[in-house]
């Protein structure tokens, strides 16, 4: 893998970091004899999670409802809209501004600390059919997949118009499907249903792929990457070739890292707290 910049930040904190990072892993998810589930929460299938800055994670059901935890577990917000749907992204690196993003409607909600709508957007009529993916970037605009212009939209909410559109071509390896994107330091990174990660800058220009499995999650914990494929869990340094691959329980669909914990979403509902 290429560096994502050219400034290389290794350093003795970050070493550190990714060493805590993969013990942490190791030590909860490789040895089931040492596995502790410290809680166990039932509930409706989860169809988008995310963890913000602050350690807080996010689980969106497939009843509609998006609850917000703390690093215990406990719940401590739940938001219930009015109109019915599946989330398809959930992006709450900023907790003053939780992103949604409903395929079926074609519509960005944001909701605010409280966990309460402030805005909604329609996508309706800003591609030239279907907005099949949408992530937000931190320069406050959105980045858009298109599925039938078969490329990225960079959206500017207040003014309602496009930025910039990057078709995707013979110089972009993106072959298939795009299952899920995310912007993190700055940086668009996108996974393949054929595998990979391909990653753009703030502009929208191509400058690399990481090899992965394909999955239709992943998340990040420091300068670490981390997504869950076929029972494992899969790590991997954005700024060196480090990477690390761990044996994950069938019980569980993705994982979340929070802290000292690992959420454990299950495959037939509700999460695990693991420590």
């Amino acid at each position: 893998m290429r560096y994502l910049t050219e400034k290389k930040l290794r350093s003795k904190g970050l070493n550190k970091a990714v060493v805590l990072c993969l013990a942490l892993l190791e030590s909860v998810l490789v040895c089931q004899a040492q596995l502790v589930i410290e809680k166990n929460v039932p509930g409706s299938v989860v169809t988008a999670q995310s963890v913000d800055r602050r350690g807080d994670f996010y689980l969106a059901f497939k009843n509609g409802t998006v609850a917000k935890y703390d690093t215990t577990g406990r719940q401590i917000v739940n938001y219930s809209p009015r109109r019915l749907g599946q989330v398809t992204l959930i992006d709450p690196w900023n907790p003053l501004k939780t992103f949604l993003f409903y395929e079926e409607f074609q519509s960005i909600v944001i909701l605010d600390r409280f966990m309460s709508p402030t805005t909604e957007y329609d996508l309706t009529g800003k591609s030239q059919s279907f907005i099949r993916l949408a992530c937000p970037s931190q320069d406050n605009s959105f980045w858009l997949i298109d599925e039938s212009y078969n490329g990225l939209i960079k959206f500017d909410p207040i003014d309602q118009k496009i930025q910039s559109k990057i078709p995707f071509n013979a110089s972009i390896p993106v072959d298939g499907k795009i299952l899920f994107i995310r912007e993190y330091q700055n940086v668009l990174f996108a996974s393949l249903d054929s595998g990979g990660i391909v990653y753009f800058d703030n502009l929208g220009n191509y400058q690399g792929i990481i090899d992965s499995p394909s999955c239709d999650f992943f998340c990040f914990s420091k300068n670490q990457l981390y997504l869950t494929s076929n029972d494992s869990v899969f790590i991997q340094d954005l700024y060196s070739s480090e990477k690390n691959e761990i044996s994950l329980p069938d019980t569980y669909l993705h994982v979340l890292l929070i802290g000292h914990r690992v959420v454990g979403t299950k495959k037939e509902g509700g999460f695990d707290l693991l420590r």
